[in-house]
């Protein structure tokens, strides 16, 4: 067990997890995800499933994307997304 430090928890003790990681992305004439650019080209096997999440439209900087959950021809699954009103691709882990 961890000994009780007797500190009181600030804010500056507590760090974002989960952040979206900028992606290059090549997308098809129609917009789909096509390949993923890393330090390689990926080719995307399938898209398993997709979603758009409009959200916060009341604020001044609202959250639109499309996410692709998809799976790259080496077998790894990831989840990507379009940020709509950017044009720009994340990654994010779930």
């Amino acid at each position: 067990m961890v000994p009780d430090s007797g500190e009181a928890l600030r804010a500056v003790s507590i760090k974002p997890i989960n952040l979206p990681e900028p992606l290059v992305m090549e997308e098809s004439e129609s917009g789909l995800p096509v390949a993923v650019r890393s330090n390689r080209r990926q080719v995307i096997k399938s898209i398993e499933d997709r979603w758009r999440i409009d959200d916060e439209w009341w604020r001044n900087e609202s959250v639109s994307r499309f996410y692709y959950a998809i799976l790259l021809a080496s077998g790894q699954r990831l989840v990507v997304y379009k940020d709509l009103s950017t044009g720009r691709w994340y990654k994010q882990a779930y």
